[in-house]
């Protein structure tokens, strides 16, 4: 362990008071104070003012700074976002940024970023959409760039636009179709460029080896990543990682005294050899209790909103949809998989119908293996979800993992849904009046911003039924995603014993309108007791 790391680590051995602030505490049986004591990395004690002075008294008379005056600022519990993809939100950050970009542009902004790429160079960008992208076509990437691959996601990351020569790369063609997901075509047959949910293929295994496998890459976009999580007040992420290199390169973080949020590692459940290199990752000691954790295998069951393909018991608006569904057999061999290694599972499902489908072979498993209720297992977004289903994920004990930036952009579920099916999306508040467990995050780069506090704003801020109270969402950001991770006894909330993971705010999101929680500011998050973010004065 380095010099840093040791002076780090032994700093947790130091007690400080915080007095004078608003706390957010999200314990029930006191859920707000204006003080508290940090020993260490843990809270020791929360409640008034002159109680915690009482108790440090001995403290500021033994070193300066030993306490800390919030000044009426705001504390609440650090925010957990449940579902993030780490080295990619860092990859996407690197690339051009098509949002809200017409075809034309997208094709001028890619040749000023790739004036003369190398012969074997893949050109990439992202969060191209339909919106302002009606009609991608391969033809207008070969013009611009006829030799090399263009992969430009789209929003979502579930479909793709390709030009002629990543077609190939990926096995598509007049003649030939992909082994898995869709490949867009015209009136002729001739494919147009866009295809969905094709899987691993050539090209993704290329990119993986290069930002996974590559110190020098991974490490750049994880700097990127977890220093946006902590400047938003994020102490916790739960990470899509799939391949093992994350997890020692997490690990190596550590030992420097250099990791700003506790991660756990997500394996995908289609990547089995990926998955047990992550598990011989952690059983060989890559893992730190609180820090570097594995998590749920992660499952695909439909596709989202955005590339048209989730799985709804009623189709989308318009054309150009094609529905990708779960296969009830391998379902339920998942599930099984799940219930006899003891392991939670998070399964993708946007859509109603694939919801439904879910639950039927999690009740049919349940019935044999009794003991998968106890794994906690997670429906990962969850945005459409027939009433009936709410009360069943309610008496199943299943969680919902849901992310409210997905609420950005009403106007576009409007139009792929109805008005009447978009109101009734993201039943945040049917779920959490059915007693379901409802944590939050953000799915980034899958949506389009990680801010915990815009999320709580659209969740509290929102057109229609489904709305819910901004201490709803804040609970949802905290104590819930810490209880969707197992971390309920020692994150998530500001009471004795837990964690000393918390974020200090310009003002308290529970006690103003919801279009002005956005102008609420991050001054300082602190992970384990020590300040890994402050705010420029």
């Amino acid at each position: 362990m380095t010099a840093r790391a040791e002076e780090m680590y032994r700093r947790f051995m130091e007690t400080l008071a915080w007095i004078g602030g608003n706390i957010l505490t999200m314990d029930r049986a006191r859920k707000r104070a204006s003080a508290m004591v940090v020993r260490g990395d843990r809270i020791e004690y929360v409640g008034s003012d002159d109680e915690v002075l009482a108790r440090a008294g001995e403290l500021s008379a033994a070193r300066d700074g030993a306490v800390r005056d919030l000044g009426g600022r705001t504390i609440v519990p650090g925010f957990n976002d449940n579902h993030v993809h780490l080295v990619h939100m860092g990859d996407h950050a690197l690339a051009p940024d098509l949002g809200g970009l017409s075809a034309d542009r997208i094709v001028e902004l890619l040749r000023e970023s790739f004036p003369d790429p190398e012969p074997d160079e893949v050109i990439r960008a992202f969060n191209w959409d339909y919106p302002a992208c009606p009609d991608p076509r391969k033809v207008k990437l070969d013009a611009a760039f006829p030799r090399n691959p263009v992969v430009l996601s789209q929003y979502g990351g579930h479909g793709q636009w390709l030009n002629s020569a990543a077609l190939r790369a990926v096995g598509v063609s007049r003649s030939r179709s992909p082994r898995r997901g869709t490949a867009l075509r015209d009136a002729d047959g001739e494919p147009t460029g866009v295809v969905r949910d094709l899987g691993d293929t050539p090209l993704s295994r290329r990119r993986s080896r290069a930002i996974f496998f590559d110190r020098a890459q991974r490490e750049k976009r994880m700097d990127i990543a977890l220093g946006r999580f902590a400047s938003l007040g994020v102490t916790s992420v739960q990470d899509n990682a799939w391949y093992y290199p994350e997890v020692l390169g997490l690990r190596a973080r550590y030992d420097r005294g250099e990791l700003g949020a506790r991660v756990s590692c997500w394996p995908r459940g289609s990547l089995p050899r990926a998955r047990l290199a992550m598990d011989a990752a952690f059983a060989l000691g890559a893992g730190v209790r609180d820090w570097i954790r594995p998590g749920p295998v992660k499952y695909f069951l439909d596709g989202t909103f955005s590339s048209r393909n989730a799985c709804l018991c009623e189709g989308f608006l318009g054309s150009e949809s094609e529905a990708l569904c779960p296969e009830p057999p391998s379902l339920v061999r998942q599930l099984e998989f799940l219930a006899r290694r003891g392991r939670q599972g998070a399964f993708h499902a946007i859509g109603d119908r694939a919801i439904g489908i879910f639950l039927d072979a999690y009740e049919a498993v349940l019935a044999r293996y009794p003991n998968l209720k106890d794994l906690r297992v997670r429906i990962e977004h969850a945005q459409l979800i027939r009433r009936a289903d709410i009360e069943r994920i309610t008496r199943l004990g299943v969680l919902v993992a849901a992310q409210p930036s997905a609420l950005a952009y009403p106007g576009k579920d409007e139009a792929l849904l109805g008005r009447e099916r978009a109101l009734r999306a993201y039943p945040y508040r049917s779920l959490l009046d059915a007693g379901a467990r409802l944590s939050f995050g953000s799915d980034i780069p899958g949506e389009g911003g990680c801010d915990p506090l815009a999320a709580i704003a659209m969740a509290a801020g929102r057109e229609g039924p489904e709305r819910i109270t901004a201490e709803e969402a804040l609970r949802c950001y905290t104590e819930g995603s810490a209880y969707a991770e197992f971390a309920e006894d020692r994150k998530g909330r500001i009471e004795a014993g837990m964690l000393a993971d918390f974020a200090v705010l310009s003002g308290d999101p529970t006690a103003v309108p919801p279009e002005r929680i956005a102008d609420i500011r991050v001054e300082e998050t602190v992970v384990g007791g020590r300040s890994v973010y402050k705010e420029r004065s």
